[in-house]
């Protein structure tokens, strides 16, 4: 009997560490997008997604979105950072798009930063597919081609070089899978070698009226088949369950071999 406890018990906490959702490195959360002085509207889907919209700016056209600073993402060390970005091709028109960014500052003392510069990257409908495409990467577009609904890794990496230099490369996944790539591109902008830490994830530009879905944690996948926003929450409350119901058990078993 007892061995078959610690059998079922092992079977348990296998499941949950094998498909409990993967967090980003930074992890986005709902309360840490800023909207505040026209950037944009932010709606809580789930506890797992956060839909973000635009709001328009008269000087140039573009729909402002709200922006997250919770990375903590430093030059010296190298930065990488990723955002979750769910898509499905029937909640866009032809050519509307979104774009996403993520920015670096100037540490210039303990209270002051300044921006220097960022790496925008932009996704549109065309006809039945979502191209993901970078002005800064123009050789390298369309970096990826989607054509089927799902939950997308979206990553950036920075690197200094040692003559000072900023070099960012942008890759789309699907899970494991890589879709595209720019692999790495010298920033060709004016003091880009000053950079010393991230500034923001900015959905800088949100030009599509069902607005972008973002992903606090990958969700499990189960072939094409994408998380249906309801049902995350419940899904969390069973695996934490699953955990606690092992954890118990485990101290029975420990208890009744003494």
């Amino acid at each position: 009997m007892k061995k078959i406890l610690i059998l079922f018990l092992i079977c348990i906490l296998s499941i949950f560490v094998t498909t409990f959702p993967v967090e980003a490195l930074t992890v986005w959360k709902f309360e840490d997008w800023q909207t505040e002085n026209n950037y944009g509207h932010k709606t809580k889907v789930s506890q797992n997604i956060t839909n973000l919209k635009g709001e328009e700016k008269e000087a140039d056209g573009m729909k402002i979105g709200p922006y997250n600073k919770r990375s903590l993402g430093n030059i010296k060390e190298g930065i990488i950072e990723e955002v979750y970005v769910g898509i499905n091709l029937a909640n866009y028109q032809n050519s509307e798009l979104f774009e996403l960014s993520i920015a670096l500052n100037q540490q210039v003392s303990e209270q002051e930063e300044k921006y220097l510069t960022e790496a925008v990257v932009m996704t549109q409908k065309n006809n039945n597919q979502i191209l993901i495409t970078a002005g800064w990467a123009k050789d390298k577009n369309p970096i990826a081609i989607i054509d089927k609904d799902g939950v997308y890794t979206y990553r950036w990496e920075f690197q200094k070089q040692t003559n000072n230099k900023i070099k960012v490369k942008f890759t789309v996944f699907d899970y494991e899978k890589e879709l595209g790539t720019t692999d790495f591109i010298e920033l060709d902008v004016a003091n880009a070698d000053k950079a010393t830490n991230v500034r923001y994830l900015w959905a800088c530009n949100i030009k599509a009226n069902h607005g972008i879905d973002i992903y606090t944690t990958l969700p499990e996948r189960q072939g094409d088949y994408i998380e249906n926003p309801a049902t995350s929450d419940i899904n969390f409350t069973l695996f934490l369950g699953l955990f606690i119901v092992g954890i118990l058990g485990l101290i029975y078993v420990i208890k009744q071999s003494k």
